[in-house]
């Protein structure tokens, strides 16, 4: 079990966008922010640290706004995680062992690692860009239902 905090998952949603636009030239912020509902002044914080961790490059002035730093092919969830939440266990004994003194014994332990595993091979394996293909398609089968 992993918790994304709203900065994780604004960042998420951030990039996914910037991941359907890719190859457009940048795109502004308020425009990122009203397609993926996000409070505009909280998503610019959570670009400035994207852009600190390398995965986007910013331009400024009248066509200006935000880009990925490469393709979404080459950036994971994962990525975007570690750089916004850092490393995320589901138990706190899973990265230190010391933190329980029933560590060394415990029978729960290593199925949270199992489970640390798991969902960090998962994000890691699970690029920008296939998000956004699966959210581009999930929204034009959303904008192709008739309503009666």
């Amino acid at each position: 079990m992993m918790r994304l905090t709203m900065k994780g998952d604004y960042g998420l949603r951030a990039m996914v966008d910037l991941a359907a636009h890719y190859g457009q030239g940048p795109v502004p912020s308020a425009d990122i922010a009203t397609r993926q509902q996000v409070p505009e002044h909280f998503l610019d914080q959570v670009l400035i640290a994207l852009r600190r961790a390398g995965l986007l490059k910013s331009a400024r002035g009248p066509q200006g706004g935000h880009m990925l730093a490469r393709s979404p092919a080459n950036i994971s969830m994962g990525d975007v995680v570690n750089a916004l939440e850092g490393t995320v266990a589901s138990m706190e004994c899973v990265p230190n062992p010391a933190w329980c003194q029933l560590s060394p014994g415990c029978g729960f332990r290593d199925i949270w690692v199992q489970v640390d595993d798991f969902t960090r091979n998962l994000l890691a394996n699970t690029t920008l860009e296939q998000l956004a293909h699966k959210h581009h398609v999930s929204t034009q089968e959303r904008d192709a239902m008739y309503y009666i």
